[in-house]
């Protein structure tokens, strides 16, 4: 049997980081692409990271950046992929969409799997090259964020994984400290997948 063929990927979220602490972040690991995972790729809190202004200072600094939220947002624009299939208003807070999005129904949309599929492409590419990729978001703490539930489980956790056996994916949570967190099967907790997911 052949070993599968090992990716390596970071998942970080902006939080309310200047620019420059946030790039700060993404050197240590040899980041050369980000991909912007947000539904809406601006702030109004913190403008620096909207998506034009975002695009310009990585290029600067020799950062791709990818934009990928129409396929990997964590708010979904179809009523299907909400748990009582009734789409949220703009009221909504962050936390409520952990609640409200059927993130198993996602994981097997074929737009989210069209958008995986073109993530571990450019993971790929990357990756033979001695590079890195990280998938961005906003929310600072990852198990308060989509990365972490719905991207991440769906590449790690066997229970739901979405890839075939053929790939293995080692994905780091970058914290807001600049260590990092390594994900596992173990990071998803039966508790966890009661209370927020299903």
């Amino acid at each position: 049997m052949n070993e599968p063929e090992k990716l390596t990927l970071y998942t970080i979220g902006h939080s309310n980081h200047t620019a420059e602490e946030f790039l700060a972040l993404l050197q240590p690991y040899h980041i050369t692409v980000l991909v912007d995972v947000r539904s809406a790729p601006y702030s109004k809190f913190a403008p620096r990271f909207n998506k034009a202004e975002l695009q310009v200072f990585l290029e600067r600094h020799g950062i791709q950046y990818r934009y990928a939220g129409e396929y990997l947002g964590g708010r979904p624009k179809e009523a299907e992929l909400y748990k009582d299939e009734e789409l949220p208003d703009e009221d909504t807070k962050r936390a409520e969409f952990l609640k409200k999005v059927d993130y198993k129904a996602m994981m097997h949309h074929e737009k989210y799997l069209k958008g995986i599929t073109h993530l571990l492409s450019i993971v790929r590419q990357a990756n033979e090259v001695g590079e890195n990729v990280t998938i961005m978001c906003s929310e600072g703490n990852p198990l308060e964020c989509h990365r972490h539930h719905l991207i991440a489980r769906s590449l790690v956790d066997p229970k739901l994984k979405i890839i075939d056996n053929e790939v293995e994916i080692i994905i780091y949570h970058i914290q807001r400290d600049g260590k990092f967190t390594p994900i596992t099967a173990e990071s998803f907790p039966e508790q966890l997948i009661q209370e927020r997911l299903f």
